[in-house]
């Protein structure tokens, strides 16, 4: 009778035990799927941050740039859709110029635009040197990592530049950065009979052909680490006499003693009369199309490349918030067939080929 009411008792608290385990395994289970599924949300919610990721760009404008300043913004809304934040240095008497139109933009777009607007600020050592060092606020961009400490990366372009695609694939060159780059730019030619550095520079400049500083992917973190800022008036103050492209020519011999720190760009990311004038002297940019066009040496604005005046006058014209398909690449064709004959002129597919793909990628295809 004992053994009997022995083994009850132990086949009860058996079945107990079994039900507790059972029990807990469950809860631990359920918290185990809770917790995979917080990471999931967390990782898709990364995902899509990720995908409407901000592109940060800088321009630098004093006296007569606004208007060219503004065809700069235009280009780049033109042909991205990823939200953009420029920060834009200016004078005070422009700062009322720029709120105005861009806030209306801002409305036009959407909010994909939004913007920043900075005081041109030199170190007072040596300021009127820095002002009137090549153009008035040119050198401006050498002093930008201490000036924006709340920003990380960001694209420096000169106002006389058009983006004719996507600002996405520029950024995207900030991840293709090694461990030691801090900035990317684009030669200023890869023949040492048409580069101005290995013909002219009495100063030392980045390995054969020299760096031309229209368009500067800059990681101001890196920058900012690396002691850019530091560089800068030491390096001016020793070859002022000696540096007629000014800015362009202190970051030439910055990065002639640190090659490891640049990321160098294809031509086609900084296209200049230089490419075309003589005959094409670009590859990718007549495989891929011409990216980012530079009329530097004024050609935008006189008649000496007619074929990038002709570009210029097509995003000039263009309303923003009308749509660019039905006008855009119309006007570009056009007012390119009606130039002046040139050899940048002959090359008119390798104008067109990229605004052509991005904007029928973008809106329906035009009927032309």
């Amino acid at each position: 009778m004992r053994r009997t009411t022995c083994c009850k008792c132990l086949f009860t608290l058996f079945g107990i035990s079994f039900i507790l385990i059972f029990i807990y395994y469950c809860n631990i289970n359920s918290d185990s799927i809770k917790n995979s599924s917080n990471v999931l949300n967390l990782r898709n919610e990364k995902s899509r941050t990720k995908s409407v990721e901000t592109i940060v760009i800088s321009v630098v404008v004093c006296d007569s740039r606004f208007n060219e300043s503004l065809n700069v913004i235009k280009s780049a809304l033109l042909f991205t859709k990823t939200p953009l934040y420029f920060i834009i240095f200016t004078d005070d008497n422009l700062k009322p110029k720029f709120n105005r139109t861009l806030s209306q933009w801002k409305i036009l777009t959407r909010n994909q635009l939004d913007f920043e607007l900075q005081r041109i600020n030199f170190p007072e050592a040596h300021k009127e040197d820095w002002l009137n060092l090549f153009s008035k606020c040119a050198a401006q961009r050498l002093f930008i990592p201490k000036l924006l400490t709340h920003i990380d990366a960001m694209i420096y372009v000169d106002t006389d530049t058009l983006f004719l695609g996507p600002v996405d694939e520029l950024w995207n060159f900030f991840s293709h950065f090694n461990s030691s780059q801090i900035s990317a730019m684009t030669l200023e030619d890869d023949n040492p009979n048409i580069s101005w550095y290995p013909r002219f520079a009495k100063h030392p400049f980045y390995g054969k052909y020299g760096l031309n500083s229209g368009v500067m992917l800059m990681n101001l973190t890196r920058m900012r680490t690396f002691g850019w800022v530091d560089y800068a008036t030491p390096i001016m103050l020793k070859w002022k006499l000696y540096i007629p492209w000014g800015d362009q020519d202190i970051i030439n011999i910055i990065f002639h003693y640190h090659e490891n720190a640049v990321f160098v760009l294809s031509c086609r990311y900084n296209y200049r009369a230089d490419q075309c004038m003589y005959g094409d002297a670009c590859a990718d940019a007549t495989a891929r199309g011409v990216f980012l066009l530079h009329g530097s040496r004024g050609v935008f604005h006189n008649q000496k490349q007619p074929a990038f005046q002709a570009i210029y006058k097509a995003i000039d014209e263009h309303v923003v918030g009308s749509d660019p398909s039905k006008s855009l690449l119309n006007n570009m064709e056009q007012f390119l067939s009606s130039a002046s004959p040139s050899n940048c002129g002959n090359l008119k597919d390798t104008l067109l080929r990229l605004p052509i793909k991005t904007l029928n990628d973008l809106y329906d295809a035009p009927k032309r």
